[in-house]
């Protein structure tokens, strides 16, 4: 085997042990505690995190669709004028928190997240880009929000759902809802099942090594039980709708 294909089955190896690798080992061995072992290694280690943060790394695993796919998600974000409000779901990989901090400046900008890795990483990206107070930071279980009910103007959760299970996903979604404002607006970005077949067995490949709950994202549909005269649901795909980008305003408070 030559050096290339060594480099390639290292990396393989890497991003299986990191993710889907360390998820079958927490739960055959009950690492840590139940609510945190769905968390890949990969976002739990600190060097780990410093790593794979590399925007060439997060373009190349969205198929190089990371800047369409953010720059939609932050353009259904209301005019962010001051005393807005926007939360980001989970930190993530990439630029998206600065371009997120960057836009409501006028504003405000919560980030929350489960592990303290990712939002010590989220920080020092902002420190970097000169803009190291422009968001909050809070740690915590993303499905009981120490945030007030309708408060938030704005939400996004970048690439968050396919890395819960299934009760989780739910909880989250709906923890997401009670905290949007009215006329607020949430925002997630996902996968999608594409219509080509090529791109179906690319995912289902893709999937199968690294993500472990990724596959529900085909068949995911919570806007599906909303009440239409709450909620304005709106979805727009991208590349053979491999990806969606769902957008949730609130038009009304939940009925009593």
């Amino acid at each position: 085997m030559n050096v290339m294909g060594i480099a390639v089955l290292a990396i393989f190896a890497f991003f299986f042990v990191t993710t889907k690798g360390y998820v079958w080992a927490s739960d055959r061995f009950s690492v840590g505690s139940p609510s945190t072992r769905h968390v890949y290694w990969l976002y739990r280690h600190p060097a780990l995190v410093w790593l794979t943060d590399r925007q060439f790394v997060v373009s190349t695993v969205l198929l190089f669709q990371y800047k369409k796919l953010a720059t939609m998600a932050l353009a259904l974000a209301p005019r962010a004028d001051r005393g807005k409000w926007a939360l980001q779901v989970a930190c993530v990989s990439g630029n998206l928190t600065e371009r997120l901090a960057a836009q409501f400046r006028e504003g405000r900008v919560l980030v929350f997240d489960l592990v303290q890795a990712g939002i010590h990483n989220s920080r020092e990206k902002l420190v970097r880009a000169g803009r190291a107070d422009s968001a909050i930071f809070f740690q915590g279980d993303a499905a009981k929000m120490s945030i007030r009910s309708g408060s938030m103007d704005y939400i996004v959760a970048f690439f968050l759902f396919h890395e819960l299970p299934s009760a989780k996903k739910k909880e989250v979604f709906y923890e997401c809802l009670r905290v949007l404002k009215l006329h607020g607006r949430f925002v997630y970005v996902e996968f999608h099942r594409p219509d080509s077949f090529l791109l179906r067995m690319l995912a289902r490949t893709i999937f199968g090594l690294f993500e472990p709950y990724a596959l529900e994202m085909w068949r995911w549909r919570p806007t599906a039980l909303l009440n239409r005269k709450e909620y304005l649901v709106e979805r727009e795909t991208v590349l053979g709708r491999y990806f969606q980008v769902v957008a949730v305003t609130k038009l009304a408070n939940e009925s009593s």
